[in-house]
């Protein structure tokens, strides 16, 4: 028996077609009130949280902070989130994903506070680690609420559209950030990371309906799925659908987090570019797959979903391949270019397909260990890319970030596969490898 994947196309209802794009995008937003809130909130909570990264271990480094503690003034907070993300977001399957929401920004203005009160760089990166906390409150838990508010068969557009805050977000706060501290200072930064995150709480507070307080409970979230049973971390890790997001997740975390801790130093380095134009290559990659998310999620909805992720993902990883040929700013700009708008074809499929698993695994611990693993892939990425470059060269680097990227792929599509085979011979399967039906159909011949 040989099983093949077919792409699948929904034909629109002729009212449908004859509505524009701009019509249909603004009726799926203002019909959803739920929706504009929490977008409304992560975009702005994400400009605060995204404005003092950058700048940490500079303030850290000025506070005397110098070899791992340097290190621990940036990536400090994943020793909290990482491990948290996936128990958090269980924890939100059974009590609710808006206490979860507004507790983390909270938190996230003490942490901000933190660093403008933090007489040494020990108690700034206590306080990093504490903004860690929480980030596993807000990023997964703000994704697997917009998941139960998707309606089947539009989970890839209304994905599409929710990342496109975050992208913003990452766009905007790191430029308003360093404009602030060399204008003014860094407390001033920290300041306004506090007052953004404050803004992003009222906004969930007072305005975003609560959601199911109890698996399986009915939602007071209009159009939002109610939890089914929760399901032990064993379990899921069994279920081949969650083993292929996992793998490509982790893969590619590792691809993007090599790619940003060096891309910088062999531009300035290899090819004599300024700071500037690092920026402008990095803001050119969001910029595209922000601009695409919505497009492309609308298209996850009418295509195979493994096609396009593995598409996606494979143009990212041999456009990252060629990084160390291309020769001056112009190419590598219109490369990067190139690879946003693939990353932004890849990124709504493979969210709907976590949206889809969520409906039956529980929605918050799905997509806690789907960012779990993007986050620990990142944070390691730049590790293994030390010590590859320092064996082999920083060329190899990225050579190494996009070979991983591709046997991601290949994971990705064989775990997919096996969900397929094990449903199409075991009919009765429900969980955990019930397979998406738009995510891929199969064929005997």
């Amino acid at each position: 028996m040989t099983i093949i994947f077919i792409m699948t196309h929904q034909e629109p209802s002729p009212d449908i077609t004859r509505v524009s794009f701009r019509a249909r995008l603004a009726r799926l937003v203002v019909a959803n009130r739920a929706f504009v809130v929490v977008w409304l909130a992560l975009f702005i909570a994400i400009i605060g949280i995204s404005m003092v990264s950058p700048l940490m271990p500079v303030f850290a480094e000025k506070m005397g902070a110098s070899g791992i503690w340097l290190g621990l003034a940036f990536s400090g907070f994943a020793l909290s989130q990482i491990p948290l993300m996936p128990v958090i977001g269980r924890l939100s399957d059974r009590y609710g994903k808006k206490r979860f929401l507004w507790m983390g920004l909270l938190i996230y203005t003490a942490a901000a506070l933190g660093y403008f009160w933090a007489p040494g760089y020990h108690e700034l990166v206590l306080f990093r680690i504490l903004s860690g906390v929480g980030a596993s409150m807000v990023i997964p838990i703000a994704f697997s609420y917009v998941g139960e508010l998707a309606p089947k068969d539009y989970e890839g557009r209304y994905m599409g559209l929710f990342t496109i805050a975050m992208i913003a977000g990452f766009g905007i706060g790191p430029v308003l950030g360093g404009v602030i501290h060399d204008n003014i200072s860094m407390d001033a930064t920290f300041i306004s990371m506090a007052i953004f995150s404050i803004l992003g709480f009222l906004v969930i507070f007072f305005f975003l309906p609560a959601t199911s307080t109890a698996p399986g409970a009915p939602s007071s979230v209009e159009g939002a799925r109610p939890e089914e049973p929760a399901t032990s971390f064993l379990s899921m890790l069994k279920d081949s659908t969650i083993q292929g997001v996992i793998a490509l997740q982790l893969t590619f975390g590792l691809l993007f987090g090599t790619v940003l801790a060096f891309i910088g130093v062999w531009m300035t380095t290899t090819i004599d570019t300024s700071v500037a134009q690092v920026g402008i290559l990095l803001s050119a990659r969001s910029i595209m797959n922000g601009a695409l998310s919505y497009p492309f999620g609308w298209l996850a909805d009418n295509m195979n979903r493994v096609i396009l992720v593995s598409v996606g993902m494979g143009m990212v990883a041999v456009g990252t391949f060629t990084i160390p040929w291309l020769g001056n700013f112009g190419i590598l700009l219109a490369v990067f270019v190139v690879i946003g708008i693939f990353e932004s074809m890849a990124m709504p499929s493979l969210n709907a397909i976590t949206v889809e698993k969520g409906r039956i695994l529980g929605m918050g611990t799905v997509m806690g260990m789907f960012n779990m693993a993007m986050s620990l892939g990142l944070v390691t990425g730049s590790m293994v890319g030390g010590v590859i470059e320092t064996s082999m060269g920083i060329d190899a680097v990225f050579r190494f970030a996009a070979v991983l990227g591709l046997v991601g792929i290949v994971a990705f599509n064989a775990f997919m596969f096996r969900s397929t085979r094990l449903s199409r011979n075991n009919p009765a399967i429900t969980q955990p490898d019930t397979p998406d039906p738009k995510t891929h159909e199969s064929t005997d011949s």
